[in-house]
């Protein structure tokens, strides 16, 4: 029987906010060690959930060393990072002599304080403790940067293959399957790497239509080709500003090196020349609202993209806040704001006082800047809920819920995933009821929203995730870069 390392570290970065990642926000989602990861992951719908299925499918003995999923945000502080990484490999030790190989579910997308690649980091240090024979294979999130690192370290990546992401358990069993085939001996796996100089937007990162949606089909058709194992697109978390950044094509063949580099290379190649298909305009807030104004019934959806809180935005902005008071529309209109200093009022004032006070903009504000209203607290909370997509636990501090008017602004301590209804139904509101409804992602809400929306509306706005790339102010990334430059 096999035994095989765990683990599962999972943090996504966004270079423009001013917020430093904290042990205490991994451990508002999960952090698992030993036998814990195994008890309370088993049967739940994230990477490590599948490959404990494929793993006990196949006979496999998982020896389980930690698993955290961070969420979203600024960079890892270092002393964060250390400790995880520290916690992985300090177990690898002590379990290397009698293991075959690892499996890590990680996101691929995470900087800290002081490395731009951390998981390159961590795979190039459980390499060297486990030496070059023993297979390493990673999930990856299909945003992850790719480096030559972390290709040179694994064995072979495995990635989603939808945005937004509804096969996370399907990745990791898928991962872990083939891990069991390597150690069975009855695969080599060989793996080629292809980078491009482009970032798209994330709203067109969308699997299930053009311009992204044919170019994930011929990656599915290249992984059931023969002799080839997996193939992965990856187009990239945009706002990280660092060198190199660009999308990665990842092909693994079994035993044929020639194969796998021509694989990436196609796939590549047409990603590369359908690029200017991936430029989108978004649409203005003054438009918006005139739409929904004209629509019988709701829920219309404004998807704020450029506060994308699972793009690791802060979640404060206040620019459709502003629009709505300017100019009302009538109807239940639900919106979202962190505002730690704003939600300590509230929980002054009490469920049922009136309150002046300035909301959001605190935390971000080179994009944003705080507004004054007048409302009556509606709701408090713990700020804790189960989402149903991901399927974790969330933890957005002390939340308040401010009604002004027709309008109800849920305010939290710390920003939260907006991809299904729990994060307002579990402070009593009810999007499927509401006129509008305010959603902080470019894409991941729509598994959710899209069965019963009236409308879903792409709203033009600034803010740290922007997906109009060329305001976001990179400093850092390797030019030319397109859009950025006309290449």
């Amino acid at each position: 029987m096999s035994r095989v390392l765990l683990a599962n570290l999972a943090q996504e970065t966004c270079s423009f906010v001013q917020s430093k990642h904290t042990l205490e926000d991994f451990r508002r989602y999960y952090l698992y060690t030993g036998q814990d990861i195994l008890e309370k992951l088993r049967g739940g719908g994230m990477e490590v959930s599948g490959i404990i299925a494929a793993a006990e499918e196949d006979g496999v003995t998982l020896v389980p060393l930690l698993a955290s999923y961070g969420g979203t945000g600024g960079p890892v502080a270092t002393t964060a990072y250390a400790f995880l990484r520290d916690e992985i490999l300090g177990g690898a030790r002590r379990s290397a002599a009698d293991a075959d190989g690892a499996i890590l579910a990680l996101h691929g997308a995470m900087l800290t304080e002081d490395l731009d690649d951390p998981e390159g980091d961590l795979l190039s240090r459980l390499r060297q403790i486990l030496g070059p024979a023993k297979p390493i294979v990673c999930s990856l999130d299909l945003h992850a940067h790719v480096t030559d690192l972390m290709v040179q370290h694994a064995t072979a990546l495995v990635a989603y293959h939808t945005h937004p992401h509804v096969d996370i358990y399907d990745t990791g069993y898928r991962a872990m399957k083939l891990l069991g085939r390597i150690l069975r001996g009855e695969v080599r796996p060989v793996m080629a790497h292809r980078k491009l100089r482009m970032i798209a937007p994330p709203e067109q990162h969308n699997t299930g239509r053009p311009p992204m949606g044919p170019i994930m089909e011929r990656v599915k058709t290249s992984e059931r080709a023969p002799r080839m194992l997996a193939a992965a697109i990856f187009p990239v978390q945009p706002p990280l500003d660092i060198p190199n950044l660009g999308w990665s094509v990842v092909a693994v063949s079994d035993g044929d090196p020639a194969l796998a580099q021509a694989t990436a290379d196609e796939i590549a190649e047409m990603a590369w020349q359908h690029r200017r298909d991936f430029l989108r305009d978004r649409m203005p807030i003054p438009d918006a609202l005139r739409i929904a104004r004209q629509t019988p019934g709701g829920p219309i959806v404004l998807a704020d993209a450029s506060d994308g809180t699972a793009a690791g935005a802060e979640g404060d902005s206040t620019v459709l806040l502003q629009a709505l008071l300017e100019s009302p529309v009538s109807g239940t209109c639900l919106l979202l704001i962190t505002d730690p200093e704003a939600v300590t009022r509230c929980v002054a004032a009490g469920v049922g006082k009136e309150i002046s006070l300035e909301v959001g903009g605190k935390l971000t504000p080179a994009f944003f800047r705080p507004v004054r209203v007048t409302g009556t607290v509606r709701t408090l909370s713990d700020g804790r809920f189960q989402m149903k997509l991901p399927p974790i636990p969330a933890n957005r501090g002390l939340t308040a819920v401010l009604q002004v008017g027709e309008l109800f602004i849920v305010l939290s301590e710390k920003p939260v995933y907006t991809w299904d209804e729990e994060c307002y139904r579990s402070v009593g509101l009810f999007p499927r009821e509401a006129k509008l409804v305010q959603v902080k992602s470019p894409s991941g809400f729509r598994p959710i929203y899209e069965p019963f929306a009236k409308a879903i509306i792409e709203i033009d706005a600034p803010g740290p995730a922007d997906s109009m790339l060329t305001r976001l102010p990179y400093k850092r990334v390797t030019r030319p870069l397109f859009p950025l430059d006309d290449i």
